[in-house]
């Protein structure tokens, strides 16, 4: 197997993984959100039930390539081969947004007695947050892994 299936595979496993955790947390958020009893509880089961919809459907579309590679080059790169700075800025800002969402509910979830609808609110804002922060590791952990580097003597020597 040569080095670019290989990480073509291991870009796969990385992103089902990061994927993997995001499902169990929607899942996690929608049983706290489930035994809570919220009012309006078919909004809250609608917003956890797309994450996890959405969650699953990656993971599907990414394990269905197997050895091909992914679209994503197209998008991550240049066609010089550099990487593609504005798409690399707005991941870094939704990753930035992400952690900041995850830790603000985190920090509210620990320091305030709250009520029922906005503990069911930070479930479900730490749900999003959170799959958005996965899917900008599984780019950047892309970009990493697909980035053009210059091949010197050593590299032939191998």
């Amino acid at each position: 197997m040569n080095i670019r299936v290989r990480k073509i595979i291991a870009y796969r496993t990385i992103a089902s993984l990061l994927l993997f955790i995001s499902i169990a947390l929607t899942s996690f958020c929608l049983y706290k959100v489930i035994v809570a009893h919220p009012e309006n509880i078919v909004l809250d089961l609608i917003a956890l039930s797309l994450t996890l919809v959405f969650s699953i459907a990656q993971i599907i579309f990414i394990l269905r390539g197997k050895k091909k590679e992914s679209h994503l080059l197209d998008i991550a790169f240049n066609t010089d081969g550099t990487i593609n700075k504005v798409f690399l800025v707005f991941v870094l800002v939704g990753t930035g947004v992400g952690l900041g969402l995850d830790i603000l509910t985190i920090v509210i979830l620990c320091t305030r007695l709250n009520t029922v609808s906005v503990f069911c609110s930070m479930f479900i804002i730490m749900a999003i947050s959170s799959y958005l922060v996965l899917n900008c590791f599984i780019y950047i952990a892309f970009c990493f892994l697909f980035k053009k580097r210059e091949l010197t003597l050593e590299d032939y020597a191998k």
